[in-house]
């Protein structure tokens, strides 16, 4: 009877325990820099904090390069490579209605995004 109610003890403190995402289990792939949200982390100069809106937990990733790394455009311009995500650029807020040229994502690796883990 005792070790029932132990086993079930168990079993409901680790159902109540908060879940860990990958980036506070797994080792960050190269380059990945976190940043705002809850980690109150801030970028090196020239960069910009992208994705709280799009990363699970509310965390952004520092993205250097910023008008090298442009994607959505109103050109249409994609990430250089395939696999990259576009992840909307936070500056846009500062975009004066009926721009054309405002409105950019930036472009983010693939195992930064996986690593983060974006929402759907």
């Amino acid at each position: 009877m005792k070790a029932t109610f132990i086993i079930a003890l168990f079993v409901a403190a680790a159902a109540a325990a908060p879940a860990t995402d990958i980036a506070s289990t797994a080792k960050p792939p190269a380059g990945f820099k976190s940043c705002g949200g809850k980690s109150g982390k801030t970028c090196a100069s020239g960069e910009i904090c992208v994705g709280e809106k799009a990363i699970k937990g509310g965390v952004g990733i520092c993205v250097s390069d910023a008008f090298e790394n442009q994607c959505a455009n109103a050109l249409g311009s994609r990430c250089p490579l395939a696999t990259d995500y576009c992840i909307e650029d936070p500056r846009n807020a500062d975009c004066p209605p009926g721009v054309m040229d405002c409105g950019n994502g930036l472009c983010i690796r693939d195992a930064w995004a996986k690593y983060a883990g974006l929402k759907n």
